[in-house]
């Protein structure tokens, strides 16, 4: 029997795919990454006493599998403490209290108001189902939890969930669903609902945590840790079965390689997976193809104005009246002493403005989202000190109404093969918790398939050794 090169292959050095090398670090492993660097849309830039974020950057909570990882790897978690429901409306900010002090809040007709209150009350409630859906259910796998989840309202879109809107309450809740990288009508409604529930449900905010130093810090430890178990501007071309092993060719440096291995998990956007897999169920296939993504770009900032800000007290602002989403001050988490000079902000386009906006230069998405933002703080004008544009293309994966993921479920539920699939597309919408559980349970499955596999090598040397020894017993009788 051919030995393979390694027991397990990983290809993929985001969230999902660290998480697997993690899990299967005392194997021989090779992580084969397309980019120069390890962490995906975790991404962050050093600068000082702060960060640019430039990607994913809210941590979930004690017990997850990004947290456990974080742990061991010893990285630390910092709390947020602004607001994280505040609005741009009308040309001025408003932070209130309590989401239900929204309609009270801000200046509207007699009409939004009313709307406002009434759709406000419908995504409360929607969101106290999804938190009760969320929690675990004695015996059940977290594969099955996701799945369950994941069809919260999934029958609908989350335009149809809320119904017709007032015109500025319709600009409202769409720059709010944008979070999704998705329109209103193309998200099912649970994920509409889900990201509501993200920051709507007070003291149980799913995620509401930084990582200290930045989200790059994740991946730049993990190449420190991986070593030269990471091959870097990799791009893997095929993955196919060849006996009892899997054969992956990837190219680099312009020269193409092979090597082959017992077990490969696939840990890359779907439909990337769904091109360079050979061997999977055509349901399978499929199932990959129909995944939904969403491009988009955003701009991490970093100023250097001498005191306090509006914003000191604020982490994250809806954004309906400007040329981005969401704005995000990634310094309020550290504004807890003195206040140090400068911060860290970042911006975000999604859904069909995201689309539009990357068709323009990094200097006029630049120029369009300054533009914007200093008529929300006129005070940072002569502070911006450094920005950066960051192209996330294919972007966070969402799931429409009516999405069928079983036969990708019945796939990781199979106990026979040997390639494995993870990703934050194994949830109604991507987040790092579901990449690195995801990650987490495929190499679990591969770790169950390699003591399985060397189980039966043993068995079935115990019996050629009995077979040669009994054939040795006869010819001395004889």
């Amino acid at each position: 029997m051919v030995k393979p090169e390694f027991d397990v292959v990983i290809i993929g050095g985001g969230p999902s795919g660290l998480s697997a090398a993690w899990e299967l670090r005392d194997k021989n492993i090779l992580v084969l990454e397309k980019s120069h660097r390890l962490g995906g849309r975790l991404y962050s830039v050093s600068r000082g006493d702060y960060w640019l974020n430039l990607g994913g950057h809210l941590f979930p909570p004690p017990g997850s599998h990004m947290r456990n990882i974080l742990h061991s790897i010893g990285l630390d978690i910092i709390k947020i403490p602004g607001n994280k429901f505040a609005i741009y409306w009308g040309g001025k900010v408003y932070k209130p209290k309590m989401v239900s002090a929204l309609p009270l809040t801000m200046p509207m007709t007699l009409r939004e108001r009313f709307a406002l209150a009434t759709k406000g009350m419908r995504i409360l409630k929607a969101v106290k189902g999804w938190q009760k859906a969320m929690a675990p259910v004695y015996g059940e796998s977290n594969q099955r939890r996701r799945a369950r989840v994941a069809s919260y309202l999934s029958d609908k879109s989350f335009r149809e969930f809320m119904g017709p809107l007032p015109k500025r309450l319709e600009a409202l809740f769409q720059s709010a669903a944008r979070r999704a990288a998705a329109e209103m009508e193309d998200q099912h409604a649970g994920v509409g609902v889900s990201l509501f529930g993200a920051v709507w449900a007070g003291k149980g905010d799913a995620m509401a945590l930084n990582l200290n130093g930045g989200s790059g810090r994740f991946g730049e430890v993990m190449m420190e840790l991986l070593g030269d178990r990471v091959r870097y501007d990799a791009t893997v071309k095929s993955v196919s079965k060849t006996g009892d092993l899997v054969t992956v060719v990837y190219e680099t440096d312009g020269r193409e390689h092979s090597v082959t291995a017992a077990e490969v998990v696939v840990a890359v956007p779907a439909y990337q997976a769904s091109d360079m897999v050979r061997d999977i169920p055509d349901d399978v296939r499929q199932t990959l193809i129909s995944v939904q993504y969403g491009p988009f770009p955003t701009m991490g900032i970093i100023t250097d104005e001498p005191g306090p800000m509006p914003y000191d007290d604020i982490y994250a602002i809806t954004t309906p009246d400007a040329s981005f989403d969401m704005f995000f001050n990634h310094a309020n988490p550290l504004r807890t002493g003195p206040r140090k000079p400068g911060g860290s902000l970042m911006v975000y386009s999604g859904g069909t403005p995201a689309r539009e906006m990357l068709k323009l230069t990094d200097d006029e998405i630049r120029d369009r989202y300054l533009a914007d933002i200093y008529k929300m703080f006129p005070q940072l004008q002569g502070h911006v000190k450094e920005t950066i544009v960051q192209r996330w293309v294919p972007g966070n994966t969402y799931r429409p109404a009516g999405f069928n993921f079983a036969p990708m479920l019945a796939y990781c539920e199979r106990n026979d093969v040997n390639i494995h699939f993870a990703g934050d597309y194994f949830a109604e919408i991507g987040n790092m918790e579901i990449a690195t559980g995801s990650g987490h349970e495929a190499a679990r499955r591969a770790r169950v398939h390699l003591m399985s596999q060397a189980q039966k090598k043993t068995q079935l040397s115990i019996v050629e050794r009995d077979r040669i020894a009994t054939a040795g017993q006869v010819k001395e009788n004889v």
